[in-house]
């Protein structure tokens, strides 16, 4: 038997382990594997043969294991093979042995591959006597088929392509390809159990394949092959074979294969996932830095990453220390020192698993840029731990929230300010009722007091200031109801909004007789949900306008029309008055804004603006449709409730 160091001496010189060990190295023949003239194997026999140890005879060259005028004719022979003018050798040589002994064996020499100038050679020795060789030739098949039914580890068959037909297997071949009974395998040949086609081998005809496998055993080379097999009702599972010829019967070979499905599985999903994660890793919008913690060193980047610091290659990193792109001002005011920073930020990652931080940075142009950074720990290796870097510009999101800021401060000031006026506006309307209501009474006393003892004119100026004080009194009463809009909270109810809109109509009928007006409804819903004080406000206001606002000499036309969608009601109040310019389409939504050369009309600009503010108390908005001397139309929305 071999020691274990000896075992570790039957290595090809690639490395590999000699296949089939356990096959051959019992074998009562001399076995042999040349590398030129350079002896790297040699079964236990071969070994005896030359009265020899293996480790004394590995490295060796055959030549000179020759005695006399034989050593040159198998140098003669070895360089022809090495020429590529013969494949094979084979003549009785006398070999000396190290015990001094003449030794009158058979040497068979075959190539069974070449490379790089290398050519590989198998061989035998047998014994030049008929008993030897007859004894030689039934250890072989006692060897043989032994080792078939010992082999508990790899699956075994001998496959013939000479004749297509499997000649017998063990029984690790039979557990995986699954079939049941050995007579069952022993049928088929290469054509069933491999398959012709493979999504795995796309494009490839894998019987094809099987031939070129047949003609290399043919040639007597021994090789190794990745493969799929397809075994009891059509399983298919993937395969790496040694196929060795057993150089028994031609084109005869050992198959030893193992079943690797679950490994090549595997591979093909880490395949699978390692892409996405690679396609994940280059798309993504944010730079992505793959650093060595200790050294604060990167290992990878993704483009963005490079793009953001402003380089064209990850190995600009080497000249260029970390803190360099430190342009953080509030930073540079504080006792930490730039160099510290990062390593902090690191410690900090792997205390907490992650840490995340803003900083200004300067780009290797010097431009500077406001970044968001994300430091992830990835401590799979103790030894080096990493650190994920997730790097984003924030610059234009840092300007804007900037400008945010300042415009919420303009906002609370007007807000604030509109606060201020509408407090104002109510407390000045209230308190201005009581001068009003005493001017306008203590003038109608007068006027009564004195009676018919004043003149045309006196009584004409005691008039106007009863209706001046009149006029107060309204724009008052206007000024309260506009700024009670906002303090006023919306409460919503179901309105019978026919029933409100004829209730309107009446109460404005003096108005309605006074200037011959017609005011017809139309095809509004039934209902609504609203405020209710607030939308009779509304409707009010534009009814009241419509009428209000006719051309001299013509009756006023008014039309009430709505209608429901999905999401809003919306309304239409239609007239046939004098129309309003485009200039003033917007401005008379505005406070105290009256239409320039309607002084002859009765109004204190407020009610316009009042419907504005209360339709989109609602979430509506309003807008008007005008020609001047045509008529007007406000069309406005008033949202559903959800």
């Amino acid at each position: 038997m071999y020691s274990s160091d000896e075992s570790q001496q039957m290595k090809l010189s690639n490395g590999n382990p000699i296949p089939f060990q356990s096959i051959i190295e019992d074998n009562e023949a001399g076995l042999f594997y040349l590398e030129n003239d350079r002896i790297v194997y040699a079964n236990p026999a071969f070994v005896e043969v030359l009265g020899s140890t293996v480790t004394s005879i590995i490295g060796t060259s055959i030549i000179n294991k020759a005695k006399g005028e034989d050593r040159e004719i198998l140098r003669n022979a070895i360089d022809e093979i090495k020429k590529g003018h013969s494949n094979r050798f084979s003549k009785d040589l006398s070999l000396n042995r190290n015990d001094e002994e003449n030794v009158y064996f058979s040497i068979h020499l075959k190539v069974v591959n070449r490379r790089d100038g290398i050519v590989e050679m198998a061989g035998a020795s047998r014994d030049a006597t008929s008993r030897v060789t007859k004894s030689i030739k039934l250890s072989i098949e006692k060897s043989r088929f032994a080792s078939l039914y010992e082999n508990d580890i790899a699956g075994i068959f001998i496959y013939n392509y000479e004749i297509d037909k499997i000649i017998d297997c063990n029984q690790k071949a039979l557990d995986f390809f699954g079939y049941p009974k050995k007579e069952q395998f022993l049928s088929k040949d290469r054509f069933q159990f491999v398959p012709q086609s493979s999504e795995y081998f796309p494009k490839m005809d894998l019987h094809k394949l099987t031939d070129k496998h047949a003609e290399r055993v043919k040639k007597g080379e021994a090789f190794n092959v990745p493969g799929i097999f397809q075994g009891y009702e059509d399983r298919k599972f993937f395969v790496r074979a040694n196929v060795i010829p057993t150089f028994h019967e031609y084109g005869e070979a050992f198959i030893i294969f193992n079943d690797i499905t679950k490994s090549i599985e595997a591979d093909i999903n880490n395949k699978a996932i390692e892409k996405r994660y690679k396609v994940i890793f280059e798309n993504s919008h944010e730079g992505i830095i793959y650093l060595e913690a200790n050294r604060f060193e990167p290992i990878l980047s993704n483009e963005n990453a490079l793009e953001l610091m402003g380089l064209n290659d990850i190995k600009e990193f080497d000249n260029i220390l970390p803190h360099d792109f430190i342009a953080d001002r509030e930073l540079l005011n504080t006792d930490i020192k730039k160099e510290d920073y990062f390593p902090m930020k690191v410690a900090e990652a792997f205390e907490k698993g992650r840490t995340e931080f803003e900083m200004w940075a300067r780009r290797v142009n010097g431009e500077i840029i406001r970044i968001n950074v994300v430091f992830i720990a990835e401590n799979s290796d103790k030894n080096r731990p990493k650190i994920i870097a997730f790097i984003r510009d924030i610059t234009h999101l840092y300007e804007a929230q900037d400008k945010l800021n300042q415009k919420n401060k303009e906002l609370k000031k007007y807000i604030d300010s509109n606060l201020e006026l509408e407090n104002f506006a109510y407390l000045a309307s209230h308190d201005l009722q009581t001068p009003l209501r005493s001017m306008i009474s203590f003038t109608q006393l007068l006027e009564r007091r004195i009676g018919e003892s004043i003149d045309d004119e006196a009584r004409e100026y005691l008039d106007f200031i009863i209706q001046s004080g009149h006029s107060m009194r309204n724009l008052v009463n206007d000024l309260l109801s506009y700024s009670r809009v906002n303090t006023n909270k919306i409460n919503l109810e179901k309105i019978n909004l026919k029933k409100l809109l004829f209730q309107i109509n009446s109460e404005m009928s003096s108005l309605i007789r006074e200037k011959d007006a017609y005011v017809n409804i139309e095809m509004v819903p039934d209902s609504i949900v609203a405020d209710r004080t607030k939308i009779k406000q509304v409707f009010q206001n534009l009814i009241g306008n419509a009428i209000k606002f006719s051309k001299e000499g013509t009756s006023p036309e008014v039309l009430v029309t709505g209608e429901e969608t999905d999401e809003w009601w919306q309304f239409s109040v239609k007239d046939n008055g004098i129309g309003i310019p485009d200039e003033f389409k917007e401005k008379i939504f505005l406070l105290f804004k009256r239409l320039h050369g309607v002084t002859d009309y009765e109004g204190t600009g407020i009610g316009l603006a009042l419907v504005k503010k209360i339709v989109e108390q609602h979430e509506g908005e309003i807008k008007v449709n005008s020609e001047p001397g045509k008529g007007s139309e406000f069309v406005f929305l008033i949202r559903k409730p959800f």
